[in-house]
């Protein structure tokens, strides 16, 4: 049996929302959500820190689509106190203003660097917040609050100016005194332990010369993933896409 739901996931770190819909045959499926915000969000607090709710359930996706369109709507996305970057719908959606504020600023750097050329003046930029007041609300302010009580500050007991770890480090080359320090750091371990490539035969042995990819000039036949239509050879196929795809659990 196929369930259609839409879903609120909190971060129960900060109180932030994520908001969307899902289709499963399997209700505990560990489903939390997707969008790049939110995924970035998991992997800085872990997925032991989110818990997903059930809003409402729909006995139809187009039914689910259509409800998707209320609950992430325009207002929705523009609130700082959650993850949604666009509105809601499966359509292009409607960005919020952190992704535009993103994606203004990426270009900025892409016009300091000369990667893109100005077609015309260039134009004042406007800040997101401007003439914005109570952008957070007080719920949020207080989990804010609540999140980071009791954290110890990196700077703690320093004074001054701190510098970077790497300050005046020189890198580069190794020394050859390096070279022979490591070379014998490792003669120590191999007379204890055995080499993870004992016994296994160099792939290069008697060949001299520069060594041609074995796929040097080969057409690899492509396969589509049967969750996003994606094509590439096999072997990427079946590591990136297949059962392993980020789609699979979406649709």
């Amino acid at each position: 049996m196929e369930y259609y739901l839409l879903y609120e996931t909190t971060n129960l770190e900060n109180g932030k929302k994520y908001r969307g819909i899902h289709k499963t045959t399997n209700l505990n499926d560990g489903y939390l959500g997707s969008g790049s915000a939110f995924k970035d969000a998991v992997i800085k607090y872990g997925q032991e820190n989110f818990k997903r709710e059930v809003l409402e359930y729909c006995n139809s996706y187009n039914e689910l689509i259509e409800l998707e369109k209320i609950y992430v709507n325009e207002e929705w996305v523009n609130d700082r106190s959650n993850y949604n970057l666009k509105t809601g719908g499966q359509s292009s959606g409607i960005l919020s203003q952190e992704s535009k504020d993103k994606i203004s600023e990426t270009l900025k750097e892409k016009y300091a660097s000369g990667e893109i050329k100005a077609v015309g003046p260039p134009k004042g930029n406007i800040p997101w917040n401007k003439g914005k007041k109570n952008i957070y609300s007080d719920e949020y302010l207080e989990k804010l609050s609540k999140a980071s009580s009791g954290r110890i500050p990196w700077n703690k007991g320093k004074k001054g100016v701190q510098k970077g770890w790497n300050k005046g480090l020189k890198m580069g080359a190794m020394s050859e005194e390096e070279k022979k320090k490591r070379s014998d750091t490792l003669k120590e371990r191999w007379k204890t332990q055995e080499h993870h490539s004992k016994g296994t035969e160099p792939w290069n042995k008697g060949k001299k010369g520069e060594q041609v990819a074995w796929n040097k000039g080969k057409k690899m036949d492509k396969f589509k993933c049967e969750y996003c239509d994606t094509e590439m050879d096999l072997g990427n196929l079946n590591r990136w896409h297949n059962e392993n795809c980020k789609n699979k659990n979406q649709t």
